[in-house]
């Protein structure tokens, strides 16, 4: 019997080095390592298959994997937009699928901007955003002490000079900018609007707030209405500029960004 590898995975990292994360389906689970062979073989870069053990979880929204076949060292570089990302996907947040997401807001910075990034990672947004725009500050918050060195090592790598590491939760950090930022992201759609108040507090008049939420199209109105409901709360007049679905999710629910101006 001639076993293919999955019609859609994930490569992480380089033409030197990658890592492929599959997702297998239970009828084919006894397939799986001829499956890895069969990603392997098809992407020479790849040396490790990561098998998707669970859903993302707890605070540092990590998976646990299994190594199906490969390398046991599964830390890569991974490029986009000409920036380099060390990285360990086991130890980390990573998603390679938004680097037309990451280009968009990086396009919307204008010059001499604040930006805050909330959930920063290992640096994407804030380095794409240093290295694409001319802002005057970035700051990223992240929890995660694996993500933090590693974003460490990428600024250094992308020698960014304007960009400031914050460690710990966003909830505490965050009010030590109160009203200096121009700009606000918060890419995680899980918790966002538990978030909405510290991304309020952050934000100058003026300010836009980025928040990426999981909806269908018929609970947007809903959405709509609970920020306002934070913003009231937190004092704060906003309008809504746009909404922007960047990636499907699941059957009709959409990863989308909804743009907050802060009047």
């Amino acid at each position: 019997m001639s076993i293919k590898g999955p019609s859609s995975f994930d490569i992480i990292g380089n033409r030197e080095k990658a890592v492929a994360i599959v997702e297998i389906q239970k009828e084919m689970s006894r397939y799986r390592k001829r499956i890895a062979a069969a990603v392997m073989k098809q992407h020479k870069n790849v040396k490790t298959v990561l098998e998707k053990g669970t859903p993302r979880k707890g605070v540092y929204r990590i998976r646990d994997y299994k190594i199906l076949a490969g390398d046991q060292n599964t830390e890569v570089v991974h490029i986009e937009s000409g920036c380099h990302f060390l990285l360990d996907p086991k130890k980390v947040y990573f998603s390679q699928r938004e680097g037309t997401e990451r280009l968009r807001i990086a396009s919307s910075v204008k010059n001499n901007e604040t930006v805050m990034i909330f959930f920063a990672g290992v640096g994407t947004f804030p380095i794409i955003i240093s290295k694409k725009a001319d802002a005057e500050k970035i700051i990223g918050i992240e929890i995660n002490p694996d993500a933090v060195d590693y974003f460490k090592k990428n600024i250094q790598m992308n020698k960014c000079l304007n960009i400031e590491i914050v460690e710990g939760d966003v909830s505490k950090k965050a009010a030590e900018y109160s009203n200096l930022c121009d700009r606000i992201l918060m890419p995680l759609p899980e918790k966002a609007l538990d978030y909405l108040a510290a991304a309020l507090d952050c934000a100058k008049s003026g300010a836009f707030i980025h928040i990426y939420l999981f909806a269908a199209e018929d609970e947007v109105k809903n959405k709509k209405a609970q920020i306002r409901n934070i913003a009231k709360k937190a004092g704060k007049k906003i309008s809504f500029v746009r909404k922007t679905n960047v990636l499907p999710y699941g059957p009709g629910i959409w990863k989308m960004r909804l743009d907050i101006k802060v009047i």
